[in-house]
């Protein structure tokens, strides 16, 4: 036996070596192919994982638009006695009393008014809970078609006075506060209303995918393994049990390698036991798994001269692609998530930032405003008759009007100050570090702007002129609120004016 080793010596340590770093090469195969895998493995669930967020975000910001936070909103700034919304056949969709919700309001008042015995948008006097009440019935429409009803009801017990008396001046003054905010938030619920209808999950998961480069498929499933909601709409309502259910890892799906990925996922509050099921683009594992399996085999072949060189490389390579290829993912993660931020501070019609986002940052230049004991100006823009405008012209021209307008504003704009649309068409400008005079000089700039042409929709040509309101940042303010409210104040007088002015809330009037 020594004496066949020792004859065969080179052969038998060259097989030997042979064998070994074969061994090596695959067992570095093995590895490379391990950590690809768990590397494919994390990434799925960091991209679920934010997709997960990505869709409470989505939920979050259709909350926002709910016209039940509209009606708390509403009743809760003003002392309002009743506050509801009523489809056109008197079924209750909004309210302040929320065991009402979905009931039909049958009150002798509101039969009466559909009967037309009284006209709708009419106030009148009656008895709500032993209150003395002035009530009226709103309508809202799109197009000519009548889509709901605001049923909205004060207490006037304070002015005592007799029932149906129609010339007590500040039931009067009452009235017009009353019909200009209902005209405010006609618009407000009209977009609500559209947004409601045509926002749709799987729309935003499809929109998510085509936009993704390596995200296949997004799929919501119940405790029951059915498909509630999915970026490919002929997946809805399949059943994932035996043949329809595929593997955890790597499937092989209509010739096309793809990793599955299921998470617990909280979607909203009414969607308990749900799990989100994500299918990404394996082709760059696969693409690697056959790179390391190539290299192993060469570098067996080679094994008798580059086998430690050669390994190590590869080794280090493969190291380095899958980091590369882990920060190309969370770069695109990172980007995505932006977009979903971005899309959730802005408004979608004019571009400007949203009430939301308006509000944020208002607090925020309040806070360091008097931190730093520095000036800050809140300018409220509203345009002239602009209920004329869509009465004349259309909902599609008060739309233009509005984008157009928003532009000039925007032309107006200082590097620091905020822009966004408060609602309806209220637009709201705060100021950083400026003062009154400041504030005027830019107010004036942006009137005449707005008034030096007309906007230009189809074939019309459709003047337009704003009323804008100011208030600056003095010792009592104690809140953002406080300044706010001055600079409406001051809108409504310039309102009262005559519009197509500036006015400056002066609190020696107040």
């Amino acid at each position: 036996m020594m004496s066949f080793i020792k004859k065969h010596a080179i052969p038998i340590i060259l097989i030997s070596l042979v064998f070994g770093i074969s061994y090596l090469s695959y067992y570095n195969y093995k590895t490379q192919k391990n950590l690809l895998l768990q590397q494919m493995h994390n990434n799925s669930l960091n991209i679920a994982s934010s997709i997960s967020s990505a869709i409470e975000r989505f939920h979050d910001i259709k909350s926002t638009m709910n016209l039940q936070k509209l009606v708390d909103d509403v009743s809760f700034g003003l002392e309002i006695f009743e506050f509801r919304y009523l489809e056109s056949d008197g079924t209750i969709r909004n309210s302040m009393f929320k065991n009402e919700i979905g009931t039909i309001l049958n009150s002798k008042s509101f039969v009466e008014t559909m009967r037309e015995d009284r006209k709708l948008k009419t106030f009148f006097f009656e008895v709500r809970d032993y209150v003395e009440v002035m009530s009226i019935y709103y309508p809202i429409y799109k197009g000519s078609q009548l889509v709901g009803i605001i049923d909205l009801a004060v207490d006037i017990s304070e002015y005592n006075i007799k029932k149906d008396s129609k010339n007590n001046a500040p039931v009067l003054r009452r009235q017009d506060d009353i019909l200009n905010l209902l005209k405010a938030m006609n618009g407000s619920i009209t977009n609500s209303l559209e947004i409601l209808t045509k926002t749709n999950i799987n729309d935003f998961l499809y929109s998510y995918v085509k936009k993704s480069r390596h995200v296949r498929q997004i799929s919501i499933i119940d405790n029951k393994q059915k498909v509630v909601a999915s970026s490919d709409k002929l997946f809805l309502g399949r059943v994932l049990t035996g043949a329809n259910s595929p593997s955890l890892g790597m499937n092989m799906i209509d010739g096309e390698l793809k990793y599955l990925t299921i998470i617990d996922s909280f979607i909203d509050k009414d969607s308990s036991n749900m799990k989100l099921m994500l299918l990404t683009d394996a082709s760059t594992y696969a693409n690697h798994e056959n790179k390391l399996l190539t290299t192993a085999a060469s570098t067996s072949i080679i094994a008798l001269l580059f086998a430690l060189f050669t390994s190590r490389l590869i080794y280090y390579t493969a190291i380095e692609q899958s980091r590369k290829e882990k920060e190309r993912l969370e770069h695109l993660v990172s980007i995505r998530t932006k977009e979903i931020e971005l899309l959730s501070q802005t408004d979608a019609l004019t571009g400007l930032w949203n009430r939301r986002h308006l509000e944020e940052s208002l607090d925020i230049e309040f806070k360091r405003a008097r931190r730093y004991n520095h000036d800050m100006s809140i300018m409220m823009i509203d345009l002239d008759h602009f209920k004329n405008i869509n009465d004349t012209y259309g909902h599609m021209a008060g739309d233009e009007v509005l984008r157009q307008i928003s532009t000039r504003i925007k032309e107006c704009q200082r590097e620091t100050d905020f822009i966004g649309r408060y609602g309806g068409e209220e637009i709201v400008v705060i100021l950083p570090e400026t003062d009154l005079e400041t504030s005027a000089q830019i107010a004036d700039s942006i009137l005449k702007t707005i008034a030096a042409k007309p906007v230009k929709f189809e074939s019309d040509s459709i003047p337009v002129t704003t009323s804008i309101g100011i208030s600056c940042l003095r010792k009592e303010h104690s809140s953002y609120p406080m300044i706010f409210a001055e600079a409406d104040e001051a809108l409504y007088k310039a309102k009262e004016n005559g519009r197509n002015r500036v006015e400056i809330f002066n609190p020696q009037e107040s």
